[in-house]
């Protein structure tokens, strides 16, 4: 019985040390991996605040109907302005030129001729630009570019011209309030197969 009794305590003792040690060593785990999660979630924060300023800048879109020298033509309907906050990518409201930038597409036909007649017309002047009065017409396209009409310095309607003369589709995609003068003048435009609609009818 004695015998019998110093087993069991003995065997009772061993297992206590046993969970003991295993405790001790979950702690000593889960210790080492709160501590190790702590530093990557510092590491994380220290990163986003030192990287805040680039990835959340906030533009500031310039007051409607004011002036912006032209910096740069980038294509038939995206130019570069100078704001007082620095240079800014506008997209043109309502119009569509074939590509000559884009970086997953071949240039198209026409493109280039659109890109030299936005540079005749843009380059170097002082334009004004107006946003659409529809106030469910946002300022800032999908890119981040503000979304804007340009009127030449002689007070024509950039974009209308950019159709009139063929160098551009309406772009009624994203309804816009001019959307109904541009889409006549387009069908103008492709009646006499100017320069675009020569190639492209359809």
């Amino acid at each position: 019985m004695n015998s019998n009794k110093k087993i069991l305590v003995v065997l009772v003792s061993a297992v206590l040390t046993a969970l003991l040690i295993f405790c001790s060593l979950r702690v000593v785990s889960l210790s080492q991996r709160l501590e190790v999660l702590e530093n990557i979630i510092k590491a994380e924060q220290v990163s986003s605040l030192s990287e805040t300023p680039i990835l959340h800048e906030e533009k500031t879109a310039p007051p409607d109907d004011s002036k912006h020298e032209v910096l740069s033509v980038i294509d038939g309907d995206t130019i570069t302005i100078g704001t007082t906050a620095g240079s800014l990518k506008v997209r043109v409201i309502g119009i569509d030129t074939p590509e000559t930038v884009h970086p997953f597409k071949p240039v198209e036909v026409g493109g280039q001729a659109a890109s030299d007649k936005a540079r005749e017309l843009l380059e170097g002047q002082t334009v004004v630009i107006h946003y659409d009065p529809d106030p469910e017409h946002g300022k800032w396209g999908k890119y981040k570019r503000l979304l804007a009409y340009i009127d030449l310095p002689d007070g024509r309607d950039f974009g209308l011209v950019m159709i009139q003369e063929g160098f551009a589709r309406a772009y009624p995609k994203y309804p816009f309030s001019r959307q109904e003068s541009y889409l006549k003048a387009e069908e103008i435009a492709k009646h006499n197969k100017t320069n675009i609609w020569a190639e492209h009818p359809e």
